[in-house]
């Protein structure tokens, strides 16, 4: 029996227990009132040992940090030690766990299974506020249940923690169907009003991220969204550009991942049929020279690029672009595997199979494609440009099947560069696409080299060993700025670093217990020691870049003081030291 069904099974017995107890008992025999107090005893006895059992196990409160270095949260341990020192001031013993490396801590993110807080943050992978909101609160496909809209219940989730708010994710679902932009910009402020009223998330900070580069460096163009543009680099007396970066890819299919560091390889190697404009969230085509609406806005017709050719020597065409996008809708596609999670076409397109906004696409000819949406998407061209929509080669897929974007197949696209070989942990090598529709690179290879330590990239950099990375810590950008070989450039803070709870902890799911984590962080600490200049508190999940940002959000202030108060006022005067593991969220 599972322990959530035993905990339902012993409340309704103990319900039971107390209806039968407001009805007074007739006088009986003093023998046989010592027998009913006896077994009352020993049944009160076990009831109590099983209700014990079903409050749930007790852990250390635990505080997980990130085994990479991202853009949102440069430095993370020292970081996690900072907010940990603040916690401790405030009332909260919290103990530091680095749960893996990357991969693992991402999947164990994805199942639920970080059990305290954690750190993590998000980078947009376009303009539009859906990206950032509706990705961790909108409505998944199976909440959506039935022909009212506003009926559907949004169901707590492993990947984001356990969290659910039904009137949020109703919020966002009209926001998405809506072609008005006013009106969608008040419905994503009155979320994130509702959304820091619930303190559902801790929002840190936003990063305007610093990148580091040898003076040899030119032509590199930083996006706000997306993968960074490579092929304009160019390095004074080399033709290899070497990246530092804080961690290894996760995969190189994009269908299947979420991770930055992973959608930075795969956009040189992939392209998707929009794509951002340079320096800009604006879409605009790249494998399709057009995509048109119909009045409705749910038919698109997309006429392709012409004459492109994957870097296996097989055309793009239109069967090319219906493959990608059903290997990632259908759940029975041959390409799409029960081992693999497509997270972001379940939440860009509103679930999979017959719940897909996407109903339908369709080969209309060898470079016409239509789409067809079971309702108006209002962002459907941001999400088309995103990383995860890149077009793969259909006969590499089916040559590697469920190992394609593995380190043994890498990536085969259209882009400007083609993969050569991924020694994990180590790097990766890419090299120019001579045939490349949009003229070749101007540089021959790239190699992304994995050095997981800030200072040591930097020192790396210093020797030449790399010509740039991303995300030096203070003390370095200090340094980099005053050198004469080496400039910092930075990219738009389209980023949120937050500290997410798990709500499968009972102590998490007292909203007096959040509040008492958000003025426990001395955010404005922790900028100033690991961003400096390039960071800014943020008091919203959507960063000011974005239309939607609520600047009239008052933000939580940093006062311990209020943290002890919001305590006691929730039962704990004492402070909290271990948590309790929710029954309701434990199976067996």
């Amino acid at each position: 029996m599972s322990k959530k069904l035993f905990f339902i099974l012993i409340s309704v017995l103990m319900i039971g227990s107390f209806a039968l107890g407001a009805c007074a008992p007739a006088p009986a025999p003093v023998e046989e009132v010592e027998e009913v107090e006896e077994v009352e005893e020993v049944e009160e006895v076990e009831e109590v040992e099983e209700v014990e059992e079903a409050v749930g196990e007790k852990i250390p409160l635990t505080l997980y940090y990130m085994p990479v270095t991202r853009f949102y949260y440069p430095s993370p341990k020292e970081i996690a030690e900072g907010m940990a020192a603040d916690m401790a001031n405030a009332g909260f013993d919290v103990q530091l766990e680095l749960a893996g490396d990357w991969p693992t801590y991402l999947g164990l993110r994805r199942e639920g299974n970080l059990d305290g807080l954690y750190m993590l943050g998000w980078g947009g992978d376009n303009g539009d506020p859906d990206n950032f909101l509706n990705y961790f609160f909108g409505f998944a496909g199976a909440d959506k249940v039935g022909d009212d809209a506003s009926a559907w219940v949004k169901s707590p989730e492993a990947r984001e923690g356990w969290y659910a708010n039904t009137d949020v994710a109703y919020l966002l679902y009209q926001a998405s169907i809506n072609p008005d932009q006013a009106a969608r910009e008040a419905m994503y402020k009155q979320v994130e009003n509702l959304l820091h009223e619930d303190v559902a998330r801790i929002w840190v900070a936003h990063n305007n991220t610093p990148l580091v580069f040898s003076s040899s460096v030119s032509g590199y163009v930083p996006q706000p969204v997306g993968a960074d543009y490579f092929e304009g680099v160019t390095v004074e007396g080399s033709d290899t550009f070497v990246f530092g970066r804080g961690g290894d890819s996760v995969q190189l299919d994009p269908a299947v991942v979420t991770d930055g560091e992973s959608f930075r390889v795969t956009g040189q190697v992939l392209e998707p049929l929009y794509q951002y404009e340079p320096g800009s969230t604006k879409p605009i085509p790249a494998l399709a020279e057009s995509c048109t609406a119909n009045a409705e806005s749910t038919e698109w017709v997309c006429a392709l690029r012409q004459g492109v050719k994957f870097h296996d020597g097989t055309d793009f065409n239109a069967d090319a672009v219906v493959f990608n996008f059903e290997r990632q809708r259908f759940t029975a596609h041959a390409q799409h595997y029960e081992s693999q999670v497509y997270e972001y076409y379940e939440y860009m397109w509103g679930g999979f199979d017959d719940a897909s906004i996407i109903s339908a696409v369709e080969k209309v000819d060898d470079y016409t494609v239509k789409f067809t949406l079971s309702q108006p998407l209002a962002p459907f061209l941001a999400n088309l440009a995103m990383d995860i929509f890149a077009i793969s080669s259909p006969t590499a897929m089916e040559a590697a099947g469920e190992d394609y974007g593995l380190p043994s197949n890498g990536a085969v696209g259209t882009g400007p560069f083609k993969f050569v070989e991924w020694v994990e942990g180590d790097h990766i090598t890419i090299e120019a696409n001579t045939d490349y529709w949009g003229g070749a690179p101007t540089v021959d290879q790239i190699v992304f080299r994995v050095i997981a330590d800030d200072s040591a990239r930097f020192l790396a950099l210093q020797a030449g060993d790399i010509q740039g990375f991303e995300q030096a810590v203070v003390e370095d950008l200090v340094t980099a700025e005053a050198a004469a070989d080496l400039y910092v450039m930075t990219r738009p803070a389209l980023n949120t670093g937050y500290l997410a709870f798990s709500y499968k902890i009972v102590e998490f799911q007292d909203v007096r217990v959040r509040e008492a984590l958000a003025h426990a962080i001395n955010r404005e600490g922790l900028i100033e020691n690991f961003y400096g200049a390039y960071g800014e508190a943020a008091s919203n999940f959507l960063p000011p870049l974005i239309w939607g940002h609520d600047d009239t959000i008052v933000d939580w202030e940093y006062n311990p003081e209020l943290s002890l108060q919001l305590l006691a006022d929730a039962g704990f005067p004492d402070g909290i030291s271990e948590v309790t593991i929710d029954p309701a969220y434990v199976t067996e």
